[in-house]
């Protein structure tokens, strides 16, 4: 009796099993159905045939070309473009699916928006036009209604290929606010309200960055690049217009800031207006030209700054392989640096010396200490300007620098404002800053870093 009731039970799980299955294999088969349908196509082109695009939408007018396997716009002409936008459009138009039949012969075109169609076309390599008219979108905003040219067969299809390829002119437009690289830039200046911050260039690739106005000296890239950056890196939030014939709205009439550079194709003015503290963006417009953008503030941190936070200036800074002697004189002691540099700049065969003796040496984590003196020397930056100042009087510390380059002598004479400041003058001409008298006795400031040196040659 239990083994007849337990294969009734299998009898009923199989019977069971057997219905689900079918259940599946139905449904599956369905699925399968509705996909087939999903799969059609309003637009079906071979990418590789396609020759030119065109793209009617709102007034505007774009065509694009294909040349040598590139897509280029055709008109309208004088715009910056972004070419892989215009091959979006291309692969996104060659494939429109059929999301849904809605009407096979509509009678009111109006209704789907397609009484005022966005029109796109393409020209194939044997002369024939593929052309889709594109309404609006569904109740739900989930589709788009479409149709053929000279049909009145409504479909929808889906939102992200329509979006992808309904573009206007400002879709397709590079949105990079310069097409320059940070080390063509040999000019960089800045203007606040009118009034000049500052003026720095760099001479050649090797040279170094250098302040020429307000005072003159040697400036740290490591300061300057973060304004470098902020012009190649730059990048248009929006166009906002073309020929503005109010720029006061703009705040560009009499622009907050202007930044302007030079690279060798020429000069470039950036005119920086009103911001918008809402989403920390400004207006602005190039020089000579005619629009309106608007581009993030975020790269932009330094507007603001006094220069001493903008451009590091250094009372003197020098290549070390351009120095053969420096001869310190402070605190009462003069050191006489001698520096016989490799010439193929293999730093192990460099020598040095102080007051003739060997200072090659090396500390327990293989550092120089001499090195560590010589880039306390150079390292010296400014802490205020004073560049009306008429400083007189002797100087309390001097640092004289013998190159094989020009200047061949620059002589650095840090001559006492007050208790805190030196003024400091370069080779008799008073340089425009001031340097705290702290800055000497930093951690890996000159007397710090002599004091080491001169253990390390006792020592050895």
């Amino acid at each position: 009796m239990k083994l007849y009731r337990n294969a009734i039970i299998l009898i009923i799980i199989l019977a069971l099993l057997f219905g689900v299955y079918l259940f599946v294999a139905n449904t599956k088969n369905k699925d399968s159905s509705q996909d087939s349908r999903n799969f059609e196509k309003i637009i079906d082109l071979d990418t590789m045939e396609m020759e030119e695009i065109t793209v009617e939408n709102e007034g505007e007018i774009l065509i694009f070309v294909k040349k040598d396997k590139e897509w280029e716009l055709k008109y309208p002409e004088g715009v910056r473009y972004d070419s892989s936008k215009l091959n979006s459009v291309a692969i996104n138009f060659s494939s429109v699916f059929v999301e849904k039949v809605i009407e096979e012969n509509a009678s009111n075109l109006a209704q789907y928006g397609l009484d005022k169609p966005v029109v796109v076309s393409s020209k194939m390599k044997d002369g024939t036009v593929e052309t889709l008219e594109i309404g609006s979108l569904t109740p739900t905003g989930g589709a788009y209604y479409v149709k053929k040219k000279d049909s009145n067969k409504v479909y929808t299809t889906d939102t992200y290929t329509i979006k992808k390829v309904i573009v206007k002119r400002n879709d397709i437009r590079d949105r990079a606010l310069f097409t320059v690289e940070s080390g063509d830039i040999t000019k960089i200046s800045m203007e606040r309200q009118g009034s000049t911050v500052f003026r720095a260039e760099r001479p050649g690739e090797e040279s170094n960055w250098t302040l020429t106005s307000p005072i003159e000296g040697n400036a740290d890239i490591t300061a300057l690049a973060p304004m470098l950056e902020a012009i190649t890196n730059s990048t248009v939030s929006e166009y906002v217009e073309e020929n503005p014939q109010d720029m006061d709205k703009y705040g560009l009439s009499k622009p907050s800031y202007v930044l302007e550079f030079e690279t060798s194709e020429g000069k470039t003015r950036l005119l920086m207006g009103q911001e918008s503290k809402e989403n920390s963006e400004i207006y602005v417009m190039q020089e000579g030209g005619n629009e309106v953008c608007t581009i993030s503030l975020d790269p932009f941190t330094f507007l603001d700054k006094p220069l001493k936070e903008i451009v590091e200036v250094f009372a003197f800074i020098t290549n070390i392989w351009d120095v053969d002697k420096i001869v310190v004189e402070m605190d009462g002691y003069t050191a006489n640096c001698e520096l016989q540099t490799d010439p193929d700049k293999d730093t192990d065969n460099d020598k040095f010396f102080l007051n003739g003796k060997d200072a090659s040496m090396k500390d327990e984590n293989s550092r120089q200490p001499f090195r560590a003196y010589y880039q306390s020397l150079i390292g010296v930056t400014l802490s205020e300007l004073e560049p009306d100042a008429n400083p007189s009087g002797e100087a309390e510390i001097t640092f004289t620098y013998y190159r094989k380059v020009e200047p061949n002598v620059m002589k650095v004479e840090f001559i006492p404002k007050d208790d805190h400041y030196y003024y400091v003058k370069r080779n008799g001409k008073y340089s425009g800053i001031l340097v705290e008298k702290r800055k000497f006795d930093e951690p890996e400031g000159v007397r710090e870093s002599y004091r080491k040196l001169m253990e390390a040659i006792n020592k050895k």
